[in-house]
């Protein structure tokens, strides 16, 4: 790239931005899971180093099992501000994130609303907390989420999964003519990380609806943990490679880098 020209720092911002996005999603079940276990491990919330023991509303801490039911619900565990404060900074870099314009003979939003969209539902996932598994030892909350809660709560959810699933399944693979959609040498990649989404949800759904609470060797596996995980990494794997490819295409096409 020319190092004089003065679009040069707002395209790396633009691509960084895009790769940041894919980190941040794609990194948080397995920071919430490793933190959780060392503060944990470590015994952080009963050291008098660290908390004030002789207080006279302090309850000596408990740590449950290191996997929880679902990612969310950590939020209420000791990683619970890590948990909100990720998706706050996801759906800070959407809100910023405009994308690619539509163009003319395009059906639907633009990326830049659909990004829009989703960092809103990634707010709704914030504000309304998941139903809470009750009064359980590692539970350090007061406020305690009711079940209407937590159908709120997994409408954004959901609506966030479909999000990041469309941009991936459609706006990833769009391309400058209209009938060279799809045709793109990463869209084959773009849409199995869009449909892994979608499955990932459809089990979560099914399992949490029909299953759950109904076979109990299943119910010993943190079957929703595990496939919201599958889910972010797809959304994670989708944004990084955007951002990868795009690092060398746009700079090119905008006349930003030598020949």
């Amino acid at each position: 790239m020319s190092q004089t020209d003065p679009h040069q720092s707002l395209v790396v911002s633009y691509l960084t931005m895009r790769k940041a996005i894919g980190w941040l999603g794609m990194l948080l079940p397995f920071v919430l899971l490793i933190g959780n276990g060392c503060i944990n491990g470590l015994d952080i919330l009963n050291s008098e180093r660290w908390i004030y023991k002789q207080a006279p509303c302090y309850v000596k801490y408990t740590a449950d099992p290191l996997y929880k039911s679902s990612i969310s619900h950590y939020y209420y565990s000791t990683v619970g501000e890590l948990f909100t404060g990720t998706l706050c900074a996801v759906a800070l870099f959407m809100f910023c994130y405009k994308g690619h314009p539509k163009r003319h003979g395009e059906w639907g939003p633009s990326e830049g609303h659909m990004t829009n969209l989703a960092a809103f539902f990634a707010l709704g996932v914030v504000i309304f907390p998941t139903s809470s598994d009750g009064c359980i030892s590692d539970n350090i909350r007061t406020y305690l989420s009711t079940s209407f809660t937590g159908y709120i709560h997994f409408t954004f959810a959901a609506l966030f999964f479909i999000a990041l699933a469309l941009l991936s399944m459609v706006y990833f693979r769009r391309s400058e003519q209209l009938q060279d959609f799809g045709k793109g040498k990463n869209d084959n990649f773009y849409l199995g990380c869009g449909i892994t989404m979608l499955v990932c949800l459809t089990i979560i759904f099914i399992y949490a609806k029909f299953v759950e609470g109904r076979i109990e060797w299943l119910d010993k596996f943190p079957i929703i943990f595990i496939f919201e995980a599958v889910a972010l990494i797809a959304f994670g794997l989708s944004w990084l490679t955007k951002g990868r490819v795009d690092y060398l295409f746009i700079p090119k096409k905008l006349g930003l880098m030598k020949k």
